[in-house]
C-alpha cells in the first residue's frame, strides 16, 4: 500500500472532526497588542442572582446601626419606664435637670431603673439607672429629674352652680399635668353619677375633687325598702333611715316590724341592701 495514501487516510478524520467542532466555538478576538479578552465563569450548581460589587465605604455604617443616646431619647425611655413602674394612667414626661453627655449605643440597648426617690409620682424625683448594650454595662447613672403626669381631666364648658347634679354634657376633657397646677383634678375616666357640685365653678375651669360632694339619696326619717340576702335566704322588709345616706354609702336603718337597728348599703333613693 502506498504510504502517502495511508497517511492521508489516518489524518483526514482528525481534520474532519476539528472542522465540525469549530462551528460551535466562539472565535477569539485579538486586541491590537495581540492580547485576548478573557471571559470568567463561576461554576455552581445553583442559579445565582447577580449582585453589585459594593465598595468598602458603602458597606460601613449600613451594618453598624449605631444610635446616639441623647437627651431627648433618654427622656423618652425613662418616661416609658417610670410610667410602667408607677402603673400610671396617661403619659409620664421626664425632663433632665442637668447636662447629659451623648452615648453611642446599638438599637438593642436597654435601660434598667435601680431606684427612685420618692416611691410615688412626684414633680421632682431622683432616679438611679444603668444602661446596657449587647449584655455589656455602658455605665450606672444617678440623675435628678422633673416629672410631668399628663392625664385627660374634666373642664367645665359653662358656669355650673353649687348643688347641680353632674352629667357628661357639662364638661369637655383635656390633657394636663396633674402633678403641678392641676393637682387633684378629676380624671375624665371617672364616673360622676351620684355627685353634685359643692361650690360654684366658672366656665373653662378644671373640675377638682374638692369641688364635688356625694348626692344625698336617702334622707333621715325616710321609709325605704330593705333587701336582705345571704345563706340562701332572701327577705324584703320596710325600714326607716335614721340618718342621711349617699349612693354606695352606709346608712343606719330601723326595722319597722321589730324595731331592730342595723346598717345597710344605699342602692338608690328608695332602696338599701343588707347582707345576712
Amino acid at each position: 500500500m502506498d504510504l502517502r495514501f495511508l497517511f492521508t487516510f489516518l489524518i483526514f478524520p482528525f481534520f474532519a472532526v476539528s472542522a465540525e467542532v469549530g462551528k460551535f466555538l466562539e472565535p477569539i478576538s485579538v486586541t491590537g497588542q495581540g492580547e485576548a479578552k478573557a471571559r470568567h465563569y463561576i461554576k455552581s450548581s445553583a442559579l445565582v442572582a447577580p449582585v453589585a460589587n459594593f465598595g468598602r465605604n458603602s458597606m460601613e455604617g449600613s451594618s453598624s446601626g449605631a444610635l446616639e443616646l441623647d437627651r431627648d431619647l433618654l427622656e423618652q425611655k425613662l418616661g416609658e419606664l417610670l410610667g410602667h413602674r408607677y402603673q400610671a394612667s396617661g403619659k409620664v414626661g421626664v425632663f433632665l435637670t442637668r447636662e447629659w453627655n451623648v452615648k453611642k449605643v446599638s438599637p438593642n440597648f436597654i435601660i434598667k431603673i435601680h431606684d427612685c426617690m420618692p416611691d410615688e409620682l412626684s414633680s421632682s424625683t431622683f432616679v438611679r439607672f444603668g444602661i446596657w448594650d449587647h449584655g455589656s454595662l455602658i455605665g450606672n447613672f444617678a440623675e435628678p429629674i422633673r416629672l410631668a403626669h399628663y392625664v385627660e381631666v374634666f373642664f367645665s364648658n359653662k358656669q355650673i352652680n353649687r348643688g347641680s347634679r353632674l352629667n357628661p354634657s357639662m364638661f369637655v376633657s383635656r390633657p394636663v399635668d396633674v402633678l403641678k397646677q392641676y393637682s387633684g383634678a378629676v380624671p375624665a375616666s371617672s364616673k360622676l353619677s351620684g355627685y353634685q357640685l359643692a361650690a360654684n365653678v366658672r366656665e373653662n375651669s378644671a373640675i377638682r375633687w374638692n369641688h364635688l360632694s356625694k348626692v344625698t339619696l336617702v334622707q333621715k326619717g325616710k321609709i325605704v325598702d330593705v333587701f336582705a340576702a345571704g345563706n340562701g335566704i332572701y327577705v324584703t322588709m320596710k325600714g326607716m333611715a335614721l340618718e342621711d345616706g349617699v349612693e354606695g354609702g352606709s346608712v343606719k336603718i330601723k326595722n319597722l316590724s321589730s324595731d331592730k337597728i342595723f346598717h345597710a348599703k344605699v342602692l338608690n333613693e328608695n332602696s338599701v341592701k343588707v347582707h345576712l
